[in-house]
């Protein structure tokens, strides 16, 4: 009976392994990840300063949400929920959540990012990434 009990969890276990295997990568594939391509970094900053040029904020609500139609390609790749112009920063949510959500931001002087400085990770290019904060 000994032999048969090992047989058996042996067979659990080989069964239980790809199991664990695809929820972790399910969850790592469900949390989005910014990108490191500097080609990439470089367009999303140029295309963020000019929408701090171009879209003037409002002074009652101290930002300017730009509409889809207006994103640049290369935030518009990004694929956003949302992209807003700030007083010295640009926000690009990627994936809203309760505190933030994760995506990018674009501050030339990163004291204008709106978050605490934890939150963010520097990306290069004036452009930083966060998660929920």
């Amino acid at each position: 009976m000994g032999e048969q009990g090992d047989v058996r969890s042996h067979g659990c276990l080989r069964l239980a392994i790809p199991i664990v295997i695809l929820v972790a990568l399910g969850l790592y594939s469900a949390v989005p990840h910014p990108t490191h391509n500097p080609k990439r970094l470089r367009a999303i900053a140029a295309e963020a300063r000019h929408l701090m040029a171009t879209h003037p904020i409002n002074p009652i609500k101290q930002a300017s949400d730009v509409p889809k139609d207006q994103w640049p390609p290369a935030i518009a790749g990004l694929k956003p929920y949302y992209v807003t112009v700030y007083r010295g920063s640009v926000q690009i949510v990627t994936k809203p959540f309760f505190d933030g959500g994760w995506g990018y931001g674009f501050a030339p002087d990163k004291r204008n990012l709106g978050m605490l400085p934890e939150c963010w990770s520097d990306l290069g290019e004036g452009l930083f990434w966060h998660g929920p904060c």
